[in-house]
Formats: C-alpha cells, structure tokens, sequence
C-alpha cells in the first residue's frame, strides 16, 4: 500500500503529458480499468470529462483486444472434448442468468475481461459481446466520473472531511 501511495505522490507531481499517460495506462490494467483510473486523474486535478474519456477508451481498448484474442482461442480449442468443471458450469449459470448484457453492466463488480471471457466461452458472437461492452464501460465511465467529480467539489466545501488538503 505504501508504494501504490509513494507511486500516486510521484505522479502529482509530474508532468501533465505523463499524468495523462499514467491514467490511460491505468485504465488499461484488468482489475483496475476505468473505475480505478477516472478517480485517480480527477484527484490530479484534470478535467473530468478528459479523464472519463481517456479512463475510457484504454479500458475500451484493452477489452477489445482482450475479446479478439478469447474468441480466437475459443475457436483453437472448440472442436476438443472439454469436461464441465465447477468454475465453467458457475459461469454458465451466471451467463444463462444475466446474459451478455447484464454481465456488461456488472464489469466493475466482477471485471469487464472475466465479463467478456464468460460471454465469449459460453457461445456468445464476438460483436454482440463487443457492443455490450461498450454500452457498460461508457455508462459506468460516464456515471463514475461524474459521483466522483462532484464528490471531490463536495469536499471543497467540507475540508474537515477532504484527506487531500
């Protein structure tokens, strides 16, 4: 934890082009993603609607790429035998629960690759899953930068409560 607040410190006081560089770069890590990077470039004090665009689209990216790369393995390895294990038949049974579309929205919660590697696994089009996905990391990308926006402002007005001043 003391590196990742060293690492945050570091970059506060870098320059803009690398600020901005770090947050895509964020963005692009599974686990992290938009929901991690958007508020760590509003804490640095860029405009929101950059960041949310930048936090993005780097999520974006390496979820498209992520996509791509399953269902060619998907394909690789469609015609061998493959036994049900536990893990598969859960994330069948949460696909056949929620669908493409409900495990596109659930992307913070779960990861957007793992949400993208269960639709794909369980039959699911390339395209289909890739639209969803961009459908959920905008949304959450727009609605996460916008709470966090105004709860950085909401906290000008209350300093006993903001921990960066």
């Amino acid at each position: 934890m003391e590196f990742f607040q060293d690492l945050l410190v570091k970059l506060m006081e870098a320059e803009t082009w690398v600020q901005y560089v770090s947050v895509f770069l964020i963005s692009i890590v599974p686990f992290f993603e938009s929901y991690v990077a958007i508020p760590i470039g509003i804490v640095f004090g860029f405009p929101s609607m950059q960041v949310v665009l930048i936090g993005a689209f780097g999520n974006w990216l390496s979820v498209m790429v992520f996509i791509w790369l399953i269902s060619g393995l998907r394909k690789k390895i469609a015609g061998k035998k493959n036994k049900g294990s536990k893990r598969k038949n859960r994330a069948q049974n949460i696909f056949n629960k929620y669908g493409v579309a409900g495990l596109s929205f659930a992307g913070p919660i779960i990861c957007y690759h793992v949400c993208a590697a269960i639709s794909i696994a369980s039959g699911a089009k390339k395209s289909y899953v890739s639209i969803w996905q961009t459908i959920g990391i905008g949304a959450w990308s727009v609605a996460l930068g916008a709470a966090f926006h105004y709860g950085v402002n909401l906290l000008e007005y209350l300093p006993n409560l903001n921990p960066f001043s």
